[in-house]
């Protein structure tokens, strides 16, 4: 008789329970996202440099997390080849137009893959003034850089790049110094380091990844994972001529 009622007191208690559980979390159901798996990673970036003269289409492509060469990668008017090692490239001196809206097609046949997007190119700029050509030690703390404004740019940022080649400095500009960035005290290292400064600024769209001849450095903090059929991230930039200065 002790056990019936036993069981009919636990069959009572798992019958409520799920009520229970119900509205002490105040009679909400609560789900996860699970972020999807794809099969293809696609990083890639366009480019116009005109630090270097020259425009570039730049993309790795990974299936399976294993390098691919076997994609079909349409950046605009132009098919890029494949390098090997799942890299697909293509410079010239006259790729895009700044303001252009570039279509981007990669495709995998045998996967009956295919992703499809586009990414505008920023507007053309350039930095218009340093405030000091020459800094000595007592003004580190006192250099600014000037610049026009790039059209559809998403945001800035500036790599300064020291005389053996080392990175000075490398962030993103905040808004409320653009125009006008200061160059932190910083990027001439301590103790001082004397010789001549490369200073680059790029205005870029959606992201912005490295690319083969590229002479400054990536800050943090650029978006990432901004496509979607696949993982990875694409952007657009324009890169400023550069400018530099001389620490004595």
């Amino acid at each position: 008789m002790r056990k019936n009622l036993f069981m009919k007191r636990s069959l009572v208690f798992l019958l409520f329970l799920p009520l229970v559980l119900f509205f002490s979390c105040g009679g909400k159901t609560t789900t996860r996202s699970i972020k999807p798996k794809y099969k293809f990673t696609i990083n890639g970036v366009v480019v116009k440099d005109l630090s270097l003269g020259k425009d570039i289409a730049y993309f790795t492509v990974l299936r399976d997390s294993t390098t691919f060469d076997s994609a079909v990668v349409k950046v605009g008017a132009h098919t890029l080849t494949s390098q090997g090692n799942g890299t697909y490239y293509k410079q010239a001196s006259q790729l895009f137009n700044f303001g252009q809206n570039i279509s981007i097609n990669i495709s995998s046949p045998q996967d009956t893959f295919s992703l499809v997007t586009s990414v505008v190119m920023p507007g053309s700029f350039r930095i218009t003034s340093m405030n000091r050509d020459t800094v000595t030690s007592a003004h580190a703390d006192d250099v600014v850089m000037s610049f026009s404004l790039s059209s559809n740019a998403s945001g800035y940022f500036k790599s300064i790049v020291r005389p053996n080649g080392s990175n000075g400095f490398t962030g993103l500009i905040p808004a409320i110094e653009i125009p006008d960035a200061p160059i932190p005290r910083a990027a001439f290292g301590e103790p001082f380091i004397t010789g001549i400064y490369k200073v680059y600024l790029v205005a870029y769209r959606a992201s912005f990844l490295g690319y083969p001849g590229m002479a400054f450095y990536l800050p943090g903090g650029l978006p990432t994972d901004n496509i979607s059929g696949a993982h990875g991230t694409i952007g657009a930039g324009v890169v400023a001529p550069s400018d530099s200065i001389k620490a004595k």
